[in-house]
């Protein structure tokens, strides 16, 4: 019961801070640049550079879609547009809310839509992010290492990354006896993961493509797009910094649209680069996270329209 009454403690006091580093990151832009001139660069931004932009976003949403047709064919096969709808909505729902409380909506709708249980969905769910995770953080490492004197062993720490996966999936039994019957939320999640796993080699290829797939069409394209509002800044910084930004999806204190965190991994990333001023990286960062939210928006917008298939 205690156990209870604190995770119910904790779960407020992180929507209470969400809602806080929204309030003050809104504030804070206005008093130190001034949403005016945040906004301004749009006034100059290509039509047909945007649309662009937007559609290959869309493209990046299709390719998650696919993942997950691809994982459930029993569940899902037949019924790619109800598949399309749930990723698309799933989608803003997971980059709006408050610390993280969009991803419930994932085995909510799992069940609603093609009677999946909830176990079965969210284990698959625990995989898919650890997939994205892996994959954000191989964008990661090499721009961030070859800056530094590390630079030389950018490349085969990058390999050895690579590995991962395929050696998690080697090793999979042993690790899901090494775990079972142990408490803990680590235990928990490394069981949920295992039971999450793709069955055989062509599935686990086929997830593990298509999450890289994914990634690579939204990096890339956020990477432009920051370089539209931060110039003369090169290639592997751009792509640091739209990493910067996603990897905050990870922390625990999240706030609605992921105002604040998401700006402050942008920074964090081109803060090595000297000629690049706060000031700047900020415009950037805010203009980039709103273009996120905004495609989120027409992407759910478009899944809404979809309509929802009656239950045999």
């Amino acid at each position: 019961m205690m156990t209870e009454q604190s995770n119910t403690s904790t779960s407020r006091w992180k929507l209470v801070v969400s809602w806080l580093v929204l309030i003050l990151f809104v504030a804070g832009v206005e008093y130190w640049i001034g949403w005016k001139t945040v906004l301004a660069p749009w006034a100059s931004f290509s039509w047909a550079d945007g649309l662009i932009a937007l559609a290959l976003l869309v493209l990046s949403y299709a390719l998650r879609a696919w993942r997950m047709y691809d994982y459930f064919p029993q569940q899902l096969g037949g019924q790619w547009m109800q598949t399309w709808r749930l990723m698309l909505i799933h989608n803003v729902l997971n980059n709006l809310l408050p610390a993280r409380t969009g991803e419930i909506s994932f085995p909510v709708m799992m069940k609603r839509y093609f009677d999946v249980g909830y176990a079965y969905s969210v284990s698959a769910l625990v995989w898919f992010r650890f997939l994205d995770l892996h994959t954000i953080l191989a964008f990661a490492i090499y721009p961030l290492l070859v800056v530094t004197p590390l630079k030389r062993i950018a490349v085969p720490l990058v390999v050895l990354w690579l590995l991962l996966p395929i050696v998690v999936y080697l090793l999979r039994n042993r690790i899901e006896v090494a775990f079972a019957g142990k408490d803990g939320k680590l235990s928990k999640l490394a069981q949920q993961a295992m039971y999450g796993l793709p069955d055989n080699w062509s599935e686990f290829w086929r997830s593990w493509g298509m999450t890289w797939a994914n990634w690579m069409v939204k990096l890339v394209t956020l990477a432009w797009l920051l370089g539209q509002f931060v110039p003369n800044v090169s290639w592997n910084m751009l792509q640091a910094g739209v990493v910067g930004g996603e990897l905050t999806s990870v922390l625990p204190i999240h706030a609605p649209g992921g105002f604040g965190t998401y700006e402050g991994g942008v920074i964090a990333a081109l803060s090595p680069i000297r000629t690049v001023t706060i000031h700047a990286a900020t415009i950037g960062a805010v203009n980039v996270h709103l273009f996120v939210l905004g495609s989120s928006l027409v992407g759910a917008l478009v899944g809404w329209l979809i309509p929802l298939k009656a239950k045999k």
